[in-house]
């Protein structure tokens, strides 16, 4: 896969995460959206795109590239990038 670096000197893939706990936290909230989007539908009518749309933000694109981007951020941590924002500059690798 393609590695970039970010602003803070990591290297992650165009789908990945920092970390696997921000990570799984964006996929709850932009599946969250995704059930209010469906549940509220008939109700709400094009309104219910708002919090769609919100989903698509969340995931990174649709939820298959969440998950692609999930397994993407278990495998750079498995091979020893740095697993946090790395502020402070103190990153440590994951073995």
């Amino acid at each position: 896969m393609h590695r970039q670096y970010n602003d803070y000197g990591m290297k992650w893939g165009l789908f990945q995460s920092p970390s696997v706990k921000i990570h799984i936290a964006r996929g709850l909230l932009g599946f969250g959206f995704l059930a209010l989007t469906l549940s509220y539908a008939p109700v709400l009518g094009w309104w219910a795109l708002l919090p769609g749309a919100a989903a698509l933000v969340s995931f990174g694109g649709c939820p298959t590239c969440w998950l692609v981007g999930l397994a993407g951020t278990i495998l750079s941590r498995l091979d020893g990038e740095p697993t946090s924002l790395c502020l402070d500059g103190s990153c440590k690798k994951f073995k």
